[in-house]
């Protein structure tokens, strides 16, 4: 008991056994300090290895896997480290939240790749403390859906990682009506009345316009030069304040570098500048939307292939340059039954932040501006009803074009495909009387009431109303290959013959009353008389109508959209 109560009063030895009771707490700290450190270290080198392959993934995205795999390998980890590649469609909306911006889908289809990873890291101090116990600190599982797990000492810590890259790949597209009838004498009107001056072209000047084209960009270069603009991008050009003159100056000269052999188009857009009111103002963010590329620098190489035809880009210009967008043609006809025709064209604006043409990724869109014509006919009768004027009202609401899949290698840009979404404008057709107020406010449609087609003076008046509209217009896919792309190719997207129904629907529409004045005595079979008159001109004003039409580059029911240029960017990490 003595040596006991000696051993116990002992005091030599007490750091070393304070030191051993608490070596375990020591080494306890040491396995959290280096393990964690070596788990980030081994987080991180997997998470780069990953980003690296979703880009791969996403730079050639019919080849994914192996690209995927490839990269893989030469970033330190073997192909079975990739736990899954998918697909999908990545749209970069701010106003979707970033877990919704990719949607899984085809690889047809598709503009991204998601690719999650997975590997394994052995604990290092941890080992010492004991092969039974448990860490229980959590770390990230191969999965990323999974929760946290806990590691074994003498195991293996799963360690995992996502990535999503996305093709920044680029179209340029537009949506509007291509020329279907080459009217010198129409055109001329048009463009004079637009443009401010007296146009004068002939056949052959127009289609040397619809052949030669302008580059949007060479065009925007030339226009910085004119406005003595330098060290700009594309986008500060556009919000320059730029009037007409200088507008169709810089479409000449671009039209001169585009295509050498355009001698004639080259000139005849020379006659239509010298003619032009130059002092008009031009709203470009109208005509062009650059997009992406919108930030590079005038100086440097050029983006994307954006281009339009000649006559394309100065019928654009020439009417969001004009001011009160409004014109009067007097028709001169020579068809039976038909003693003469006037026409007013309305153009009102295109819906706020689109442009004629763009250059954008999936998602974005292009509009066609808001179109109103009032087509006054007086037609030929008999008798009492010698002549019989009849309105004839078109709306046109905007037209949608939208970029919904953009397919495409940058080591192969032959075999991309772009693929619009397209929406014909909707139409209402009327027969009645428009004033100038409502013909003007573009806010508001006009609901006209019945028009006057005869008046005979103290004894009758007829007047009548028709109403034909055209809704539930759903949208329409359409794909343009390569080669389309490079020739500019317009395809048409329609619902029906809307044009070919019209008048018929109109007419069999139209609601005639016969009004008697002065003394209520009133002409019997006047209402007859004038409904036959109307039906038998069907077939003429049917003619009218489709030539002017066709001539003004509008399509009832319809929409012509084409894809101008195709850039494969390389790929861009987004998650």
């Amino acid at each position: 008991m003595s040596r006991l109560r000696i051993f116990a009063d002992h005091q030599k030895g007490g750091a070393a056994i304070v030191f051993a009771i608490s070596i375990m707490a020591l080494f306890g700290f040491g396995a959290m300090a280096v393990d964690v450190g070596s788990f980030y270290f081994e987080k991180r080198k997997l998470q780069t290895a990953n980003d690296l392959a979703a880009l791969a993934a996403a730079s050639d995205i019919p080849r994914a896997q192996a690209a995927a795999q490839a990269s893989v390998t030469q970033n330190g980890f073997a192909g079975s480290n990739i736990r899954s590649l998918q697909p999908g469609i990545y749209t970069p909306d701010p106003g979707k939240p970033p877990e919704a911006r990719f949607v899984p889908g085809p690889a047809t289809t598709a503009n991204a790749v998601r690719i999650d990873m997975g590997t394994t890291t052995p604990l290092l101090l941890g080992r010492v403390l004991s092969a039974s116990t448990v860490v229980t600190k959590p770390v990230q599982a191969a999965a990323p859906s999974q929760g946290p797990v806990l590691a074994s000492v003498s195991g293996e810590v799963p360690i995992g990682s996502s990535a999503v890259a996305f093709q920044d790949a680029q179209a340029s597209f537009a949506v509007g009506s291509r020329l279907l009838k080459l009217d010198g004498g129409l055109l001329n009107s048009l463009l004079s009345a637009l443009l401010g001056g007296g146009v004068s072209l002939s056949v052959m000047d127009y289609d040397a316009l619809i052949k030669a084209r302008v580059d949007l960009f060479d065009f925007s270069r030339h226009l910085a030069t004119r406005l003595n603009l330098t060290a700009v991008t594309y986008d500060d050009v556009l919000k320059a304040n730029v009037r007409l003159g200088d507008v169709l100056a810089a479409i000449v000269d671009a039209s001169r570098d585009h295509d050498t052999r355009s001698a004639t188009a080259t000139a005849a857009l020379g006659r239509l500048a010298a003619a032009s009111a130059s002092g008009l103002p031009v709203n470009l963010p109208s005509l062009i939307s650059f997009g992406p590329s919108g930030d590079k620098p005038i100086a440097g190489p050029k983006p994307i292939a954006a281009s339009l035809t000649a006559l394309d880009i100065v019928s654009a210009v020439a009417q969001i340059s004009n001011g009160n967008r409004q014109i009067d043609l007097g028709l001169n006809l020579n068809l039976p039954g038909i003693a003469a025709a006037s026409l007013k064209l309305g153009i009102g604006e295109r819906p706020v932040g689109t442009s004629l043409v763009r250059v954008g990724r999936a998602g974005t869109s292009v509009h066609t501006a808001q179109t109103r014509l009032l087509l006054t006919v007086d037609l030929l009768g008999s008798g009492a009803a010698a002549v019989v004027r009849l309105p004839l009202y078109l709306e046109l609401a905007a037209a949608t074009a939208r970029l919904t899949g953009l397919q495409c290698s940058p080591g192969d840009v032959s075999t991309s495909r772009v693929t619009l979404g397209v929406t014909p404008a909707l139409v209402d057709a009327w027969i009645g009387q428009v004033s100038m107020a409502e013909f003007n406010n573009f806010t508001a449609a006009p609901r006209p009431p019945a028009a006057t087609l005869l008046n005979v003076a103290g004894l009758a008046k007829v007047t009548a109303r028709a109403h034909v509209t055209m809704t539930n217009l759903a949208e329409t896919s359409v794909s343009f290959r390569y080669a389309e792309i490079q020739r500019g190719d317009k395809k048409t997207t329609s619902t029906q013959n809307f044009v070919a129904t019209l008048l018929g629907r109109l007419i069999g529409d139209l609601q005639l009353e016969v009004e008697a004045l002065g003394l209520g005595i009133g002409l019997p079979g006047l209402e007859g008389l004038v409904g036959g008159i109307v039906a038998t001109a069907a077939t003429p004003l049917d003619q009218i109508l489709n030539g002017l039409l066709g001539t003004l580059g509008i399509g009832l029911g319809q929409a012509d959209s084409w894809v101008t240029g195709v850039r494969c960017g390389g790929a861009v990490l987004v998650r």
